[in-house]
């Protein structure tokens, strides 16, 4: 409690009042375990930690709105909304301010078809590269499939939920996306018998806030990095992320 009162004590000396005012935070509607729409409301990993730290913590409102990716990246950059919380790629560096301290580390590895033909080819898989041979399923508007894959024969979907069934029904040979993400899908949309992972972990992601350059709230991120390393040496983190296994 008392560092909950020093970071609003601090507030009040080194960021304007935002009492009357809603930071707008778009996500992706689709990501679950991070983040999806459920009966109306956005719920998840990613909105929970948001609405600790930033509502709970700093006393401000905060609006929590999901849309498909790419249009909730567009929405920021088109000074629509105020933020998201994903990875922070030079594209999206290119008009939003990133905070320090990261959010969420998401762990990347390989998901297919239960006994398809490609698994054993699949086991040797130990980075990206090694996929180029491999006709690989994604989802429109996930920034570190057009960086990662770029050049590789990727079948592009609207959503998860479509490269899910698409690998289930062998109509591409691998997955490869943030491994909490997908097994939590594949337990959501009933793909536990048709879909395996293979736990190779090919790449590494943190995710961080990302608040749009000429938002009045680009000046939280400093004081936000202070609360998400409170909330971790707290057990906050861990809490949340539990609550999603």
């Amino acid at each position: 409690m008392k560092k909950i009162f020093f970071f609003w004590l601090f507030s009040l000396f080194t960021i304007p009042s935002f009492a009357q005012d809603t930071m707008q935070l778009v996500y992706f509607s689709d990501g679950a375990p991070f983040s999806w729409e459920e009966n109306g409301k956005m719920t998840g990993i990613l909105v929970d930690i948001i609405e600790e730290a930033i509502h709970t913590r700093m006393g401000i409102i905060v609006s929590h709105k999901g849309y498909p990716w790419a249009r909730a990246q567009m929405m920021v950059k088109k000074e629509e909304a105020d933020a998201f919380v994903t990875v922070p790629t030079s594209e999206r560096q290119a008009y939003t301010k990133v905070n320090s301290e990261p959010v969420v580390q998401v762990t990347f590895t390989l998901f297919t078809q239960k006994d398809s033909p490609k698994t054993e080819a699949l086991k040797k898989v130990k980075k990206i590269d090694d996929l180029k041979g491999f006709t690989v399923g994604h989802y429109l508007g996930s920034g570190w499939a057009k960086q990662k894959l770029n050049g590789m024969k990727v079948d592009w979907t609207p959503n998860v939920f479509q490269t899910l069934k698409k690998l289930a029904a062998g109509r591409v040979d691998v997955f490869v996306d943030a491994s909490q993400g997908v097994l939590f899908n594949i337990k959501k949309f009933g793909f536990q018998d048709q879909i395996i992972e293979i736990p190779n972990v090919l790449d590494s992601a943190p995710f961080y806030l990302c608040v749009r350059k000429n938002s009045s709230f680009v000046i939280i991120l400093s004081q936000f990095d202070e609360i998400i390393k409170d909330m971790r040496n707290d057990g906050t983190l861990e809490e949340i992320y539990n609550r999603y296994k």
